[in-house]
């Protein structure tokens, strides 16, 4: 039984850099494994050592009794000589040699220097000291292995060579791709391997990586020596079992670039166990646990009548909003198949419409993709994310779509019915509920094939909130004590009642990527609040605390208010204003129903508007000041305003009028479409087809979008009312109608004032008087008939224009006399600048 524990002091033997390294004990593990890190808290230095090469720390004693483990000797730096080979499993003690040259502990220091790669022993970006170090063995007769195979150090490595000499499919060669264990797990191609003095003439691996490196800019050049060249920053050194061969079927071009995640331990894999560990999703677990029985009844069935035919388990995973966990319990499933020996490999490779169409033209070439990527799978699980998104609905023509749903089918149909487990692979396709379903019906074939469908419900505020708890553990945080499970629920609920009216909108959050996004906003404000305070210690650098995961309550209030506030400046409009307010107060109950859990069955109010009424009345302005109250309250993503009318949504040719339609639509989704002189788009007798295409298109993208759109109709009264009443599908859609009346003559004045505040000007006592005659007989009078551009901004606008052209002819006049203006006379209107405003025609400049 190993005498560690977590938190002692101790020092590791790295074989990478032949020295003793100061660290401590963060974890030991049930295999007796250590968990070492850095002493000074920046990080891990070995995920899983063995404890033969980690002693108890021997302070500054060890500068004259370090020792490498036991049964090694060290050579000179650079020595030639070849050294016993290191017998591991022994640790360093009163035995070992004592012709071994001192060693010295040493933390890897992580200060900038020469650009230099990290061997597979130390943490990325910890290099190692030139102090004289014990060297690594040298490898004797009896090879180590590499990847399962043995392997001879070559002093170079040409092109073609391989690291072992017995020819297997395990070898590893130069040319190949590897995975560099980690942590962090890297991926690169072999460039050399073979023996490097800096390793004690040790067999290393060159590596040329596929990301570069933030801690370092090796190009192959390590301690002046160099086995290979590569852009700087892309080279690396590793230790032989510090690399793992990729297989040539995930080393493939179309391939590589795929999710792949390793094959759990089917020894020491616990359903039971694992299925504690997901959170929510009861209906998921308890279909897993029915195929768990499937399998294990089965092959009692098969042990009774000695055949030993079972059928192939293909499944679907029928999600609701996205981020429910598909890729977690993909793994999950993987791990119980390989555990029962249905599934030989038990890796799971994820695969989208992007990855399958990337690169291909069509002509079968989507149908080769499909085949690798399904070679890479080979013993495992294929997880088809967005299966019902394979062809896309939204084109008339996809082919190449067409043709990777039918090489789908085709794959899933070829490797189902009667077959013997261990089957060749588990073919998982997940999309949204009711789009999976309409494809199975569609493609019988298909869907006869899958043995079980998985459904996904949402998770509840609670079940974010544990989430969330997790995420904050993984990525090495922590959350205060006074932040229960009781607060992050509440602080989850507040978060989802500001979605709310996202929907499932582009800029929807739910379930696992709710807890994800919250957990970057708290770390982002973190952020700000930790360096305002100049914090250093541990505790404070990675604290997160109640107002870190705070929402933007306080400034959503302010905006809102902003938005009220504007509203209140607007001339008239006291109906409409009273309808805003109750509009605002009606939100704010249901966010705060949300927050308490008080879900609506039918979802929140329906916010599509008619505002009907001359031009002129407010409505425009009206309307952005309902998008940014609506933005302010969460229900928007951005609050933008995207004004239309019958020329921006209708097209010249057959056709081509729904495409331009929902391209409008959709620059309007996350905020408010304003469509002006809405009735323009049937016309009066209603035969225009094109604007007919036009409103059916844009009524069934507002049902689509509801909850990521609103749509303000705009109009003449009496238009706007036959539009609806000839138009069912309106009614029911666009319920709030809210009339803008025409101005009052001294609401008029108000809005002159206005006017001419913003240009600089005024009206003299007696000019204000004679406007005010003039806008009196432009309002119009109950019952009489009027223009309907008389009465509102637009034509106290045009009666201003004009007496300015009136004052500035009056003021040439006047300065041809040689008079001399003052700064008010400049700026001010006279009764002179009115005259012939004795009728209507004030309205036409």
């Amino acid at each position: 039984m190993s005498d560690f524990y977590a938190g002692q002091k101790v020092e590791y033997y790295s074989p990478s850099y032949a020295e003793w390294i100061e660290c401590k004990i963060g974890l030991v593990r049930p295999d007796g494994k250590l968990k070492l890190e850095h002493t000074d808290g920046t990080g891990v230095l070995k995920e899983s050592a063995d404890p033969s090469r980690v002693r108890p720390f021997q302070g500054a004693a060890a500068k004259e009794n370090g020792k490498p483990p036991s049964g090694s000797k060290a050579g000179a730096p650079g020595s030639k000589a070849s050294p016993a080979p290191l017998v591991r499993g022994k640790s360093a003690g009163p035995g070992a040699s004592p012709s071994a040259p001192p060693a010295v502990p040493k933390k890897a220091p992580s200060s900038a220097g020469a650009p230099s790669p990290t061997p597979g022993d130390a943490a990325p970006g910890r290099r190692p000291s030139a102090s004289p170090a014990p060297m690594l063995p040298k490898a004797s007769s009896a090879t180590p292995r590499v990847s399962g195979s043995s392997a001879t150090p070559r002093s170079k490595a040409a092109p073609g060579s391989k690291a072992a000499g017995s020819g297997d499919d395990n070898t590893i060669y130069v040319g190949d791709r590897v995975k560099l264990k980690g942590p962090p797990v890297r991926f690169g191609e072999v460039m050399y391997i073979g023996p490097a003095q800096f390793a004690g003439n040790e067999t290393v691996v060159g590596v040329k990586l596929d990301d570069k490196r933030s801690s370092s800019d090796c190009d192959g050049l390590y301690k002046g020596e160099r086995f290979f060249r590569c852009t700087p920053g892309y080279g690396i050194y590793q230790a032989l079992e510090e690399v793992e061969l990729v297989p040539p079927e995930q080393a493939d071009e179309d391939v590589r670039s795929l999710v792949m995640s390793p094959p759990p331990d089917a020894e020491a894999f616990d359903l039971e166990q694992e299925l504690e560990g997901l959170i929510g999703l009861r209906e998921i677990k308890d279909s897993i646990r029915h195929t768990r029985n499937f399998v294990e009844v089965q092959r009692r069935r098969c042990n009774v009548t000695g055949d030993a035919s079972a059928r192939a388990l293909h499944f679907a995973f029928m999600q609701g909003t996205p981020g429910s966990g598909a890729s977690s319990v993909a793994r999950l499933l993987a791990g119980m198949l390989l555990k029962l020996r249905v599934l030989s490999g038990g890796q799971v490779v994820e695969a989208t419409r992007k990855d399958l169409l990337a690169g291909c033209s069509g002509g079968g070439d989507v149908e080769t993709k499909l085949k690798k990527v399904a070679k890479a799978a080979d013993g495992g699980v294929l997880l088809i994310s967005g299966a019902d998104m394979l062809r896309d609905p939204e084109k008339s023509s996809d082919r190449l779509g067409e043709e990777a749903l039918q090489a789908v089918s085709k794959l899933v149909e070829g490797s189902s019915g009667s077959t013997e487990w261990p089957q060749r692979l588990c073919i998982v396709l997940a999309g949204r509920r009711s789009e999976l379903g309409k494809l199975f019906m569609e493609q019988s074939g298909l869907g006869s094939s899958i043995f079980a469908k998985l459904e996904f419900s949402d998770l509840t505020a609670m079940e974010v909130a544990l989430v969330l708890r997790r995420l904050v553990e993984a990525n090495k945080f922590q959350l205060c004590a006074d932040l229960t499970d009781e607060k992050l629920e509440l602080l989850v609920r507040r978060r989802m009642a500001r979605a709310g009216g996202a929907g499932d909108g582009p800029g929807a959050s739910r379930n696992v990527r709710l807890a994800k996004a919250m957990l970057e906003e708290a770390v982002s404000r973190q952020t700000d609040r930790v360096w305002a305070k100049e914090t250093l210690s541990f505790t404070g650098l990675t604290a997160l605390k109640e107002e870190d995961f705070v929402d933007k309550n306080k400034e959503m209030d302010e905006a809102a208010q902003a938005a009220l506030k504007k509203l209140e400046g607007i001339v008239g409009l006291r109906p409409v204003k009273e309808f805003v307010r109750s509009l605002y107060a009606t939100l704010q109950m249901e966010q705060r129903r949300r927050e308490m859990g008080l879900e609506l069955p039918g979802g929140g109010p329906t916010l599509h508007m008619v505002f009907q009424g001359n031009p002129g009345t407010g409505k425009t302005t009206v309307a952005r000041v309902v998008a940014d109250l609506l933005k302010a309250l969460g229900l928007l993503r951005t609050g933008h305003m995207v004004e239309a009318d019958r020329a921006a949504l209708v097209a010249g040719f057959s056709g081509q009028t729904a495409l331009k339609t929902k391209a409008v639509v959709e620059s309007a989704l996350g905020g408010v479409l304003f469509v002006d002189e809405a009735y323009a788009l049937v016309g009066e007798d209603g035969r225009d087809s094109f604007g007919r295409e036009a409103l059916d298109t844009l009524i069934k993208m507002v049902e689509d979008y509801r909850q990521d759109l609103v749509v303000i109709l705009a109009g003449y009264s009496s238009e706007m009312a036959r539009l609806i009443e000839a138009n069912p599908g309106l009614r029911s859609r666009f319920p709030t109608v809210i009339e803008f009346d025409d101005y009052t003559a001294e609401e008029l004045l108000e809005i002159a004032d206005r006017m001419l505040l913003q240009d600089v000007m005024i009206l003299s006592s007696s000019a204000s008087e004679q406007l005010k005659v003039i806008l009196n007989s432009i309002v119009p009078k109950p019952g009489a008939a009027h223009d309907r551009q008389a009465g509102n901004g637009r034509a106290v606008r045009n009666i201003l224009e004009r007496a300015r052209r009136n004052q500035a002819l009056r003021l040439q006049h006047e300065a041809s006399g040689s008079k001399v203006h003052s700064q008010e006379e400049l700026c001010t209107l006279v009764p002179a600048d009115f005259e012939g405003f004795d009728r209507a025609p004030g309205l036409v400049p």
